[in-house]
């Protein structure tokens, strides 16, 4: 792919299993640096990653040789696994994620929404982020992703 161009800003956000509030203490800059690693490792540029006890926000640039899918599910497992494996038995995330494009322009913003996660989540909660993200994007909302309660199709 030597002739390929291509600026593929993303941001992404992704909670716990069932939004347990778990990232906490020293557990927190331990996984965000594990996590931090591994999309290193998958050459993707990270340009932030933070969060609060229940999810994570991520703004990154990913290569055209990577699926978005890939990435997130590459990047959840394996933190899953670390932090299992550091005596976090009970860790995991919640099915899916939100990932939204965004343009070089509103990049610096992103970037500082993201590092400020933590005043940020003073004055909204995860629920009503997520909402906003979805109205902003103009997608619909569904219950799972809003919510964080997954539900089996039973016709499935």
């Amino acid at each position: 792919m030597a002739h390929t161009k291509a600026k593929i800003l993303i941001h992404m956000v992704f909670a716990t299993h069932e939004r347990k509030p778990v990232i906490v203490g020293d557990f927190k800059p331990d996984l965000h640096a594990y996590m931090a690693g591994a999309v290193r490792g998958m050459g993707v540029f990270l340009h932030a990653l933070n969060g609060v006890e229940d999810h994570c926000h991520l703004v990154f640039d990913l290569p055209p040789k990577l699926a978005l899918a890939d990435f997130a599910n590459q990047l959840k497992s394996g933190a899953s696994r670390w932090a299992r494996s550091n005596g976090h038995r009970q860790f995991g995330w919640q099915r899916g994620y939100g990932a939204f494009s965004m343009n070089q322009s509103s990049l610096d913003r992103a970037v500082q929404y993201v590092l400020n996660q933590e005043q940020h989540h003073r004055k909204q909660s995860f629920r009503d982020e997520l909402a906003e993200f979805l109205r902003v994007h103009e997608m619909e909302a569904d219950p799972e992703f809003i919510d964080g309660a997954y539900t089996p199709d039973p016709a499935a």
